[in-house]
């Protein structure tokens, strides 16, 4: 099954383990339950006209596509052959972290600025999803974009056949890995949207194989269903959700694209910075104008130097 994040509020596809990006906009259903409010503070929000106003500062890239693979060391994944040719192409930053134990908060601090307090659920309570509240205080980039006139997709493998919304359902795209010409490829080859987060199966993501599994499934899902000719304009990451356990959550994390220069051309101390995934969010919104999240986003830095 693959990993989704939800935000918003809880489906029914939660008994498979799977997780959705949903906006706050989207109605929530009764008997909600939520964790205790998260340390950081919402950003405070702009008004329309400032909204509208808002230009991106450094914008970098057309389009981004994050993969998220799961659970793997720093030390591992840098050493697996296709990881370590695919970062030839790019930015491979030697001193990024994620920032909990277990995986669920990490999703939801990619894309929500915050995980809302669920980690300190602690590790068995922390990877059980929540039905969040559909208000103001539960924004994702999702929501950001749209207000910006972005579209957003995410795209699951063998995700299985559950009761979306009609009125979101197609931000949510299955794609069978069996198949090479499954939607997502056929999105790739039309154009895809701004924002796409794509969730493997767990065999293929590694979290229920291995590392080698997930770089050479990466290096096949590239050659066949995004090759290089269909990526211009496309900023590519790469990601790990967690780390292995090793002692300062260090997990592999690749940036590239036609806008991001190439391993030789990168200075080792700009990769050595220290960057989670608040910095990587916060790049992203940066990139299309879009206001941070919360506090945690706001204040991270902003990646840069890695770009032709």
């Amino acid at each position: 099954m693959p990993r989704l994040l939800a935000i918003g509020y809880l489906l029914p596809a939660a008994a498979f383990g799977v997780f959705v990006i949903v906006t706050s906009a989207q109605s929530s259903p009764a008997n909600q339950s939520s964790p205790r409010p998260a340390e950081s503070k919402s950003a405070p929000e702009k008004s329309p006209e400032a909204q509208q106003a808002a230009k991106p500062n450094a914008h970098h890239f057309d389009r981004v596509v994050i993969i998220v693979l799961e659970n793997a060391d720093y030390e591992v994944a840098v050493r697996d052959k296709n990881l370590a040719e695919l970062a030839t192409q790019g930015a491979s930053f030697s001193n990024f972290h994620a920032l909990f134990h277990p995986s669920y908060p990490n999703y939801l601090a990619m894309v929500a600025g915050t995980d809302f307090g669920t980690h300190r659920r602690g590790r068995i309570f922390g990877d059980k999803q929540v039905n969040f509240p559909a208000d103001a205080a539960h924004k994702t980039i999702a929501d950001r974009l749209m207000e910006a006139g972005l579209d957003w997709k995410n795209y699951a493998e063998e995700l299985p056949d559950v009761p979306f919304q009609q009125k979101w359902c197609d931000h949510v795209v299955q794609v069978d890995s069996g198949k090479s010409d499954n939607w997502f490829a056929r999105d790739a080859k039309k154009g895809l949207v701004a924002y796409s987060f794509f969730s493997p199966n767990m065999d293929d993501d590694g979290h229920d194989s291995s590392v080698r599994i997930a770089g050479e499934w990466l290096k096949d899902f590239l050659d066949k269903n995004f090759p290089e000719k269909v990526r211009q304009g496309t900023l590519v990451i790469v990601t790990f959700d967690e780390s292995g356990g090793n002692s300062d959550n260090r997990i592999f994390t690749l940036f590239f694209g036609d806008m991001v220069k190439e391993a030789r051309e990168q200075d080792p101390k700009v990769l050595g910075r220290h960057y989670n995934h608040y910095n990587l969010l916060r790049t992203i919104e940066e990139n299309f104008g879009l206001e941070p999240l919360t506090e945690n986003d706001r204040e991270a830095a902003l990646i840069t130097d890695i770009w032709k």
